[in-house]
């Protein structure tokens, strides 16, 4: 298998790492928008770490909360398979809206 596309989606939260951690968890988790583009996706986290990963039939994603001044810094990286290449756009731009939301 060949590289696959990546979307990155990086946000600030001015919430601590712990509570950030718990809003993206439970955006991953419940998310019904992100549901649809793959209903079989499945999730991990680690609390100490503060990092996740989802898995689907169409793509992966790592999440990572990181501490940083005045609150924390959230990445998350998704890999798509090259046929969804052309989607990237709105699979960055859905998540980028939905984390902005969450860490409002």
């Amino acid at each position: 298998m060949g590289p696959m596309p990546k979307v990155k989606v990086e946000s600030q939260s001015k919430h601590s790492p712990e509570e950030t951690f718990k809003k993206i968890r439970s955006l991953l988790e419940n998310d019904r928008d992100l549901r649809k583009m793959d209903p079989n996706y499945t999730c991990q986290f680690n609390e100490q770490s503060k990092t996740g990963s989802a898995k689907g039939g169409q793509f992966t994603a790592e999440m990572k909360v990181s501490p940083k001044t005045g609150g924390s810094a959230v990445e998350i990286e998704v890999s798509l398979p090259l046929m969804l290449t052309p989607v990237k756009g709105i699979v960055q731009s859905t998540l980028q809206k939905k984390l902005e939301s969450a860490l409002a």
